[in-house]
């Protein structure tokens, strides 16, 4: 469970492992505690434009249908009725001299109606529908509440539909250098690639049980196109382009609403966070720090454990952080022999803050960062404190949200 890291740090007694663990870290977006479901909607504005593209090939079809059959009706009375003026001009023309049949044209011949068709009317290009109902319940997890409808949050998805453009075969001309052998030398080759561009952007609306908006947004990054492109060829690429365009709307589809369901579980669950925490310790042979040999072995310990016995793992890391500030009351900093110095402090500040922050800590968190102000830090331990700087303020704007 611990991933040992073989670089010494801060000196040669010191050393790290990094203990990946879980936390579930509490929503951005203030919501009632009675609310414990939720329902999800999937609409697809696009449907209402397929329902009317289909309506009105249905009707061009009903239609087109409708003018052959009358045209079959009529058909053989315009045969007669041809026929008929065949016969009579004939008939006029036997009475002319021969002078005046060739002066006029010569014999007539008879015209036979074409044979009626039925016009063809070409099948619309419709967008892609789906179970959303399964869409819905698939991708969409909001963890820490059932999928009930009752006294539940209502998640809007709207899928705007997928807009992509016509992929293109392409050739560029590059300037390749051969060496050695015959021919070497720079010469051109065209090479041969297929691209296009696509999106699927959505929007998501959230709404609380008596129907107040909680959130509303259309995700810029589900707006812009994205670019496939094809590996480069010295031969055409043969690429059935239709399968091509059919499996990216697959792809986007599944990308953009699992983006949504991350963005839904940040913003309103109590969304379980992997993370790998960074735990400093001495080497274990040396029998003046078994203080913190100890402390470091009950944080590892409680951090694996946090979210199968959240209350034996606090239980743990309250103990560790009980020996580090123990020992940080002995906390030399200027004195380089002294047990406690400028380097181990540090890295027990480092402990405390990931203890605290595991535990949800905000108030000991900010006070172990506050008392961190008086060392001096190298560039690297600045960025890791600022690091832990960020993670208390989102920690605490959110607890505060959820009070």
């Amino acid at each position: 469970m611990l991933i040992t890291v073989s670089s010494i740090c801060y000196g040669q007694k010191i050393k790290s492992d990094q203990v990946p663990y879980s936390y579930n870290k509490p929503p951005a977006v203030s919501v009632d505690k009675s609310i414990k479901n939720y329902q999800v909607v999937m609409d697809a504005a696009y449907e209402a434009k397929n329902k009317q593209l289909q309506k009105e090939y249905d009707d061009a079809r009903h239609a087109a249908i409708a003018k052959y059959r009358q045209d079959l009706a009529d058909y053989p009375a315009q045969v007669r009725a041809a026929d008929a003026r065949y016969d009579k001009e004939i008939a006029d023309y036997n009475k002319k001299s021969l002078g005046n049949k060739i002066v006029d044209g010569g014999k007539p011949v008879r015209q036979i109606p074409p044979k009626p068709y039925m016009t063809e009317v070409a099948p619309p290009v419709l967008q892609q529908s789906y179970d959303y109902s399964a869409l819905g319940s698939t991708y969409i997890n909001l963890q820490g509440y059932t999928n009930s409808p009752d006294n539940a949050l209502k998640v809007i998805v709207t899928l705007i539909g997928y807009d992509y453009t016509q992929p293109r075969h392409m050739d560029e001309q590059l300037e390749d250098v051969k060496l050695g052998g015959s021919g070497s030398g720079a010469h051109k080759t065209t090479y041969y690639h297929t691209e296009f561009s696509y999106r699927h952007p959505m929007t998501v609306r959230v709404l609380s049980p008596d129907g107040k908006e909680l959130l509303s947004l259309t995700p810029p990054e589900l707006n812009s196109y994205k670019i496939y492109k094809s590996d480069a060829t010295t031969t055409p690429q043969r690429i059935n382009t239709d399968l091509l365009v059919k499996t990216y709307e697959e792809k986007i589809l599944q990308e953009n609403l699992k983006f949504i369901n991350n963005l839904l579980n940040d913003k309103f669950a109590f969304a379980k966070v992997q993370r790998s925490a960074t735990l400093y310790y001495i080497k274990n042979d040396d029998a003046n720090y078994q203080d913190l040999t100890t402390a470091f072995n009950e944080a590892s310990s409680g951090l694996i454990m946090l979210q199968q016995d959240y209350n034996a793992a606090k239980g743990k890391l309250d103990k560790a952080c009980d020996l580090w500030n123990t020992a940080l009351k002995e906390a030399d900093p200027n004195n380089k022999k002294a047990r406690i110095n400028k380097d181990i402090t540090l890295v027990l500040y480092f402990n405390l803050l990931e203890a605290y922050f595991a535990e949800g800590d905000s108030t000991n968190g900010q006070n172990t960062l506050e008392k961190m102000n008086t060392l001096n830090l190298s560039m690297s331990d600045r960025r890791t404190k600022i690091g832990y700087e960020m993670l208390f303020s989102e920690l605490k704007s959110r607890q505060q949200k959820n009070q």
